[in-house]
């Protein structure tokens, strides 16, 4: 085992020295060596990450009781290439000479691939083969070493979307931000989304119809945007509560809204009775309700029902009703490995039933982002 790694180490010093020749490529070729550099790097990177959890999740008698495959497999990425993890690794020094555009190094990666296969190929293979014999070997007869069709990493994402799922429970929902994501938790919304996330909030804001001198409650507050943006609309006559359990969160709302008298925070849990009925005019809830199981979901809807005045509006912006497995793949990767488990229960729930149940008549909607996100205003 220590001198397979030696191996490895030394195929990467070598690309590493092969770097100190001092001849570049620069103007048009430079700037092409780097474009195709960047591209091979996210696909390389994506390769090696999406083999590995494959194996992870597939190549193990028992998850997590060990590093080196025992059990064989050829699913997702697997199906169509033989070594895709090791493809990856060996590209991406390739990819960052590229991008660098140092032809020594560019050079050396080319040989240092090479070298890495035959390795493969020569002296880990026969290995395999001993480990897991006629599997493996029917399956060197249908499969090839390597691939470049994008369609075996498309089968493996596809594969990691739909494993390792987790029972919809309150304990592994991530609707309390904490940590470094709650610090800064606007300004990373604002950069993973490339800015169109604060345009769509006042956007929805706006549709919800907020009139002069309305008494809003804004469950799940954070760190205070919704609220502010919502002030601008009720004038001085209007009053905006916030309620968030979350410290960090409650220390950004404070911040941001100490200059403004009418914009006011409760520390409470939005699952909790509240005592005040018909006080507001408006109740708001923004990406909040999807992280709650279903019995804590009826308890917020009846919570804005009981707190609105006769005609009030509950203003709900959240996930619209769809079916994950025919949404397209950069949803079902954001439903089922970004969001909580409870993100895709709640999107086969019938939302506007829930509220019917809770007492709540008439409904007016607006969608956005291809109609996957939604903002319902139900009236009392």
């Amino acid at each position: 085992m220590r001198w397979k790694a030696l191996f490895w180490l030394g195929v990467y010093v070598a690309i590493y020295l092969a770097s100190f020749i001092n001849i570049k490529l620069s103007g048009f070729w430079g700037f092409v060596s780097t474009l195709l550099g960047v591209m091979l790097f996210i696909y390389a990177f994506a390769l090696a990450g999406v083999a590995g959890r494959t194996l992870k999740y597939y190549a193990h008698k028992v998850r997590g009781q060990s590093f080196i495959p025992d059990k064989f497999t050829a699913l997702g990425i697997y199906s169509c290439m033989r070594h895709p993890m090791h493809l990856g690794i060996g590209l991406l020094p390739l990819s960052l000479a590229l991008i660098f555009g140092n032809v020594g190094a560019i050079l050396a990666s080319g040989w240092g691939l090479a070298a890495a296969f035959w390795f493969i190929l020569v002296i880990e293979e026969p290995e395999v083969i001993e480990s897991f014999k006629d599997d493996y070997i029917e399956y060197l007869k249908t499969t090839p070493a390597i691939s470049f069709k994008p369609r075996c990493l498309s089968k493996g994402i596809k594969l990691l979307i739909k494993s390792n799922p987790k029972e919809p429970t309150q304990e592994n929902s991530k609707v309390e931000v904490t940590g470094f994501e709650a610090k800064y938790y606007d300004r990373l919304m604002d950069i993973i989304t490339f800015g169109w996330y604060p345009k769509f909030i006042l956007k929805a804001i706006e549709a919800i119809g907020i009139k002069q001198g309305d008494k809003i409650i804004d469950f799940g507050a954070g760190t205070g945007r919704n609220a502010l943006l919502m002030q601008n609309y009720i004038g001085k006559d209007g009053k905006i509560t916030g309620v968030e359990i979350g410290k960090e969160m409650q220390e950004q709302f404070l911040a941001k809204t100490k200059e403004h008298k009418n914009i006011e925070l409760l520390d409470k849990s939005i699952i909790e009775d509240f005592e005040e009925k018909g006080t507001y005019d408006k109740a708001f809830i923004s990406f909040v309700l999807h992280g709650f199981t279903q019995e804590n979901r009826e308890k917020i809807i009846n919570n804005a029902y009981n707190l609105l005045n006769e005609n009030g509006e509950f203003a709900i912006l959240d996930y619209n009703e769809f079916n994950v497995d025919k949404a397209p793949l950069y949803m079902q990767f954001a439903m089922r490995k970004v969001e909580c488990p409870l993100a895709e229960d709640f999107v086969n729930r019938d939302l506007k039933k829930m509220l019917k149940e809770a007492g709540f008549k008439e409904f007016k909607e607006e969608l956005f982002f291809k109609g996957y996100l939604r903002l319902l205003v139900a009236k009392k």
